[in-house]
């Protein structure tokens, strides 16, 4: 029993010690990055949602939303993409924080994973900011959000492990080449567009074959319906594809730890 209390007390103060080296290390970004812009890290949500109002625009011009009204194929595509930016924040922010970080790994015995930890602190805070928009979203279309809104809010810390579980391995990588630092900013339009994020997903045809094999898919289009429609009847499927996303984040930890002391023994 002694034994395993001081196991226990042995992780929980592993976990304290993780969790305050990530929000030191998000405290020196934000200070790092925009200490000189009056905004400071509004900036960071602004651009992506800047970028994509002139996409639901054009969707919503060519019916990208199939039968949808305007207000309501708004709030969709506006639903859909801030899950997706909440995705791609969590893939490309470790990465981005190694990156900047290569001296202090070089210096200071920081673990691996604090950077995955740190990556997860700047997305939770950027949820704030995209909460707030979808928020003004809803009330400038006038649209009540449904029961299942609870659901969504449970499945955003799931779609934040997912992109963890991809930005894991892009981590040691990044830190020693910066090809992947300028090919992973190429693939989020790419990728964008393999879900039906910004559209609806086509009864037939070779998107709807993608959609279908897609596992952003069930990460994203359904907890987006909870969030601006209701029950689908697909929670199982989600379930399987976090459960899958979970199994994914193990297995890049385990990299993480294996490879980035050998990407900071090949820094100069």
């Amino acid at each position: 029993m002694r034994g395993g209390s001081y196991s226990h007390a042995g992780r929980g103060q592993s976990l304290r010690l993780l969790i305050q080296q990530g929000y030191l290390l998000v405290l020196r970004d934000f200070r790092f990055r925009y200490r000189q812009a009056y905004l400071g890290y509004v900036w960071a949500v602004a651009r992506p949602v800047a970028g994509v109002l002139p996409l639901i625009l054009v969707g919503n011009a060519f019916r990208l939303g199939g039968d949808m009204a305007a207000a309501e194929y708004a709030l969709f595509a506006m639903g859909g993409f801030l899950m997706w930016q909440l995705f791609w924040d969590s893939v490309i922010s470790p990465q981005w924080l190694a990156r900047r970080l290569r001296r202090t790994f070089k210096e200071a015995p920081l673990r691996p994973e604090s950077v995955v930890a740190a990556g997860a602190g700047l997305v939770l805070f950027n949820a704030s900011f995209y909460a707030g928009i979808f928020v003004l979203a809803s009330a400038l279309t006038q649209t009540a959000p449904p029961t299942t809104v609870w659901l969504a809010l449970l499945a955003v810390p799931a779609i934040i492990l997912g992109g963890l579980a991809v930005g894991a391995f892009f981590v040691p990588l990044t830190f020693v080449y910066l090809d992947f630092r300028f090919a992973l900013p190429l693939l989020s339009p790419f990728l964008l567009w393999t879900a039906p994020i910004l559209y609806a997903s086509p009864p037939t045809g070779i998107l709807a074959v993608v959609n279908r094999w897609n596992p952003l898919t069930y990460l994203i289009d359904i907890p987006r319906q909870w969030l601006v429609r209701g029950t689908t009847g697909d929670e199982l499927v989600f379930l399987s594809c976090a459960m899958a996303f979970v199994t994914l984040f193990w297995l890049g930890l385990f990299f993480l730890r294996r490879a980035m002391p050998i990407a900071v023994e090949s820094l100069p």
